[in-house]
């Protein structure tokens, strides 16, 4: 088996909440090509906890 990682930055306000974009394009787009999505690994969490990047993971269409 293959993995594809996609590395996601969340947008990020300090006072407040994380916000992701763009997450279901990227799925989307990896899916049309015969990749499946398996999940996500978190890359950087700031101090307080709060998730500011993921990988997302899929696994390549070897067929293709």
């Amino acid at each position: 088996m293959k993995y594809e990682y996609v590395h996601m930055e969340y947008k990020n306000t300090p006072p407040g909440s994380a916000e992701l974009e763009m997450h279901r394009e990227v799925i989307n787009k990896q899916t049309e090509v015969g990749n499946r999505y398996i999940g996500y690994i978190p890359v950087k969490i700031g101090p307080s906890g709060k998730i500011l990047s993921i990988d997302l993971i899929f696994e390549k269409n070897l067929s293709s």
